[in-house]
């Protein structure tokens, strides 16, 4: 406390880059307590999620390279924390709260996280199956040598992915080899590249909290399909699985054994994506050492009592985590595009509970050349059946038109 007895405010430096914040950053840093910045070297756009209903924090934009001067600067020698949820800013921020002698708090190796090709390896080396993969660590070769061998590697249909990106950019499912040919051609010579097998079954989520190797588990969910083809009209959306479900103890149990591969130091969220094969494998996917997208940290919050987002951002500052645990609530949420030329019109009827957003792409004729998210839904109920049903009818239903 200064010498004039008024208690000094820390101050929360939230980083942002490409992934917005899908929570008020005073959610979990109290403004009767705490100063709040959002940094981030995005030169425009909003930090806020555009359903995220919360005055736009203090934002300032700087370039990352000027970040820890900025932090410095902002500080001015009071108590400081920098936190992250967004992907691109990981392994930025765990650089910067070890310059600025904070506690660790992301993963010792992010780059295990971060990495896809690395992330496979080290899990495959502890023997939880992962797809069948390639790192093209030469580039990416062109279509004549490797069509014939991305295909006797790996098979088609194949999924070719960047090794660093989040949220599925980049991501492409090539199901014809005429498909590989073209991607290849394009591509040819580019570094930062892996291929690997498609899967068929289901694709599922599994969500916890990691406090020094400790894994909490929070929920388990099913996707209505892979995270893809949006701008193309696909709707996308999950639903929790209840927490006795035999397939809930599988995902948490193998969820605790990606975090012993990948390692578990600090205390962050986990998100890991799998899929059910018909042969009832689980496949591990993807694994991030943070909250998910989309609306799965409002599930969470729903269905557990933990708003994973919120969560990842309180461990990582030393600040109380709610205690997860069922709260007799199903949730579900599914995303709408608009496509060209068309706009929201209706809201179908439905028994669950539910929160629409209708984003500002589809309050108008939507000009783009494609598809856009139009119409945000997160519905809950406590019964598994009538939330399944309303389900169907937002994935089915004609929203826009």
């Amino acid at each position: 406390m200064p010498a004039d007895g008024v208690p000094v405010r820390p101050l929360a430096v939230v980083l942002h880059s490409r992934q917005p914040l899908t929570t008020d950053p005073a959610d979990t840093f109290d403004p009767a307590a705490w100063d709040v910045v959002v940094l981030t070297d995005a030169e425009a756009g909003d930090v806020l999620r555009e359903d995220v209903d919360a005055e736009t924090p203090q934002v300032l934009r700087a370039s990352r390279e000027a970040w820890a001067g900025t932090i410095r600067g902002l500080a001015a020698g009071r108590p400081v924390q920098i936190v992250a949820n967004d992907e691109y800013c990981v392994a930025a921020c765990a650089r910067l709260r070890e310059q600025f002698g904070l506690p660790q708090r992301h993963p010792s190796r992010p780059e295990h996280y971060l990495d896809k090709v690395v992330t496979k390896e080290r899990l495959a080396a502890a023997g939880v199956r992962v797809p069948r993969f390639e790192a093209l660590r030469d580039g990416v070769p062109g279509p004549e040598h490797g069509v014939p061998w991305i295909v006797g590697r790996v098979g088609l249909p194949v999924v070719a992915k960047p090794r660093t990106e989040a949220n599925s950019r980049g991501v492409r499912v090539l199901r014809e080899e005429a498909d590989l040919r073209a991607w290849l051609a394009d591509h040819e010579g580019d570094h930062g590249w892996q291929v690997e097998e498609y899967l068929d079954g289901t694709f599922h989520h599994v969500n916890a909290l990691v406090r020094d190797g400790e894994v909490t588990p929070v929920q388990a969910g099913t996707y209505l399909g892979p995270l893809l083809d949006l701008p193309s009209g696909r709707r996308l959306g999950g639903w929790t699985v209840p927490h006795d479900d035999e397939l809930a103890r599988r995902a948490h149990a193998r969820d605790a054994a990606v975090v012993a591969a990948l390692g578990g130091e600090g205390a962050f969220v986990v998100h890991t994506e799998f899929a059910r094969t018909t042969d009832d494998e689980l496949v591990v996917i993807e694994v991030a050492a943070r909250a998910p997208g989309a609306l799965v940290s409002e599930l969470a919050r729903l269905h557990a009592a933990v708003h994973l987002e919120r969560a990842n951002l309180a461990l990582q500052a030393g600040l109380p985590v709610p205690e997860a645990g069922p709260t007799g609530t199903q949730a579900a949420w599914v995303w709408i595009p608009v496509m060209p030329g068309e706009r929201y019109r209706r809201t179908p009827a439905t028994t669950s509970g539910r929160l629409v957003h209708v984003r500002r792409a589809a309050t108008r004729t939507h000009e783009g050349a494609s598809g856009s998210l139009g119409v945000s839904v997160l519905l809950w109920h406590a019964d598994p059946s009538t939330l399944a049903a309303d389900v169907r009818t937002a994935a089915t239903a004609a929203w826009c038109s």
